[in-house]
């Protein structure tokens, strides 16, 4: 509910002045000029459309009526030239005079049927087709009298015969020529007069339309003025009211304007701002008291922690202390951890080569047994060759029997033959003593390659096994060095983190010892706050909220 002291502006109803009291400050102004350069435009308008019907109007008339009644003109003239030229003719002093007022009289007759023609296409009412058609008859019968009388009279000098021929014949067709023509441009006059009062009656219409138009909007224009500025200069002074209300310290003001223009949008704003001002000062006055009262509690305070400050200064001490004899108790642990893990780091090594030698030797042996197991095969194949030789030499021995025998049938023809029957007997028998050695040999070399087979893969599972501890050990030597490692980490963190606590320790010293003084910064700045705190309710008594 606003206040008595709030500047308030009539609530308007809904409706036209409420839609335009809710236009921006520049529509609104824009919207004047508009009007105003609206009617301009249409005074403009009604102007350049009379101007344009003026025009059109004395295009009309020229076209019409001038352009008519010159044709009218040249048309009589050229009547009048025929008739003098004829008149000529007749009062010529030779004949050369004669033939050229004929030629004359010929030419105007000629120009006055062009005339005649060029003002009959034009667009003729009914009286004036009349006219035109009573001309046409007019100057055919005098061109008939003129070519049957009145030029042949001329030729002959007969002044008595043209005269009579003239008066006879000639003069009315002239005289019903002329007051054709003289009719028509009679009527073209009227037109003429008709339309030019057309004119000036449109002219005072148009004048009529514009002043109205020119009045109609300057009353529009004038209006929408008055109603922009009362709408603009009502509510910025009602708002430069609170404003001068505010610099007093009087922060009760507000503004009851509801329009949604720049000024509406200003005074809410204002509105706002006088509203957090006026809490603001409200809040700082209690704010200052609790101030003045925290300012005491503040220097009760002081006074403690002044004491436990020097408490804990003495206790610092004694801790300082302890943490350096932990410290060194500490870098002797990481030492003598250091030098256990060179001395694992040594032994991993060994380890490890060793692993490498036996792994060598596991190899070898491998290809060992793969070479004597090829030897053994060998000793095999061997055997079998001399199986061969052996059943070859027997086969040898048969055949060398056989022809001993078919040697002593064919007697002395046969001697030789036996001769060389007995010593391929010989060679067989020898040959098979030769192949049994060797074969005895292959069985002794077959039986020893077992053995050594056997032996050399019993001497590659003790290797495996050696190879399979040695990898153990080196296993376990890795752990134990990952172990030693972590140790001398927590060792050296646990070295770090006493030499911390020793730094950490003197600066709780110093803390103390700031603290102190700190303390006593605290008492003089408490009794500084009271002090403030008391400006600061005098400040806000100054207020009116």
């Amino acid at each position: 509910m606003p206040s008595d002291s709030e500047v308030t502006t009539p609530r308007r109803a809904g409706g036209p002045a409420r839609w335009f009291g809710d236009l921006r400050i520049g529509v609104k102004i824009t919207g004047a000029l508009a009007v105003g350069l609206l009617a301009g435009g249409v005074v403009a308008w009604a102007g350049l459309s009379a101007l344009s019907t003026a025009n059109a109007n004395a295009t009309s008339i020229y076209a019409d009526n001038l352009v008519s009644t010159t044709m009218l003109n040249a048309t009589q003239g050229a009547l009048s030239d025929e008739v003098n030229g004829l008149a000529l003719m007749n009062i010529a002093s030779s004949p050369a005079a004669t033939e050229e007022q004929r030629k004359h009289a010929l030419d105007a007759a000629q120009r006055l049927q062009s005339g005649i023609d060029a003002y009959a296409a034009l667009g003729l009412d009914a009286t004036q087709q009349s006219l035109i058609a009573a001309l046409r008859q007019a100057v055919a019968n005098l061109h008939k009298v003129r070519d049957a009388q009145l030029i042949p009279a001329a030729v002959n000098s007969d002044n008595a015969a043209f005269g009579k021929a003239y008066d006879a014949g000639a003069a009315a067709p002239i005289a019903a020529a002329d007051k054709a023509l003289d009719a028509l441009a009679g009527h073209e006059s009227e037109q003429a007069a008709a339309a030019a009062r057309h004119n000036a009656s449109q002219y005072s219409n148009s004048r009529a339309a514009i002043i109205a138009c020119l009045v109609s909007g300057c009353l529009v224009a004038a209006l929408l003025g008055w109603v922009t500025v009362r709408r603009i200069v009502g509510p910025i002074r009602l708002v430069g009211g609170v404003l001068t209300r505010m610099a007093d310290g009087d922060l009760t003001g507000r503004l009851d304007v509801d329009t949604r223009d720049e000024v509406g949008t200003m005074a809410g704003a204002l509105n706002r701002a006088t509203r957090s001002m006026r809490t603001a000062v409200q809040t700082l006055g209690l704010t200052s008291s609790s101030l003045a009262a925290a300012a005491e509690q503040l220097s009760g305070a002081s006074t403690q922690i002044a004491g436990s400050a020097a408490q804990t200064s003495g206790q610092v001490a004694v801790v300082v202390t302890a943490a350096d004899e932990v410290a060194r108790n500490v870098h002797t642990v990481s030492a003598g951890s250091q030098e256990l893990s060179l001395s694992i780091r040594e032994i991993s090594q060994n380890a490890n080569e060793a692993a490498l030698v036996v792994g060598e030797a596991v190899s070898a042996a491998k290809a060992t047994d793969a070479t004597v197991s090829k030897l053994g095969e060998s000793s095999q194949e061997i055997g079998n060759v001399v199986k061969t030789i052996t059943s070859i030499a027997e086969q040898t021995n048969l055949l060398a029997l056989n022809a001993t025998i078919e040697a002593a049938r064919a007697g002395d023809a046969g001697k030789g033959f036996a001769v060389v029957a007995t010593e391929v007997k010989d060679l067989a028998q020898e040959t098979a003593r030769a192949t049994e050695d060797i074969s005895r040999r292959v069985a002794s070399i077959q039986t020893d390659t077992d053995t050594a087979v056997t032996a050399i893969r019993n001497i590659g599972e003790i290797i495996a096994k050696v190879n399979d501890y040695q990898l153990t050990i080196a296993s376990a030597v890795e752990e134990q060095t990952a172990t030693t490692a972590e140790m001398n980490r927590g060792v050296a963190e646990a070295a770090g983190g006493v030499s911390e606590i020793a730094g950490s320790i003197g600066a709780v010293a110093t803390a103390a010892q700031v603290t102190t003084e700190g303390v006593a910064e605290s008492q003089r700045t408490s009794a500084e706050l009271a002090r403030m705190s008391h400006e600061v309710q005098t400040l806000v008594a100054g207020f009116r909220v």
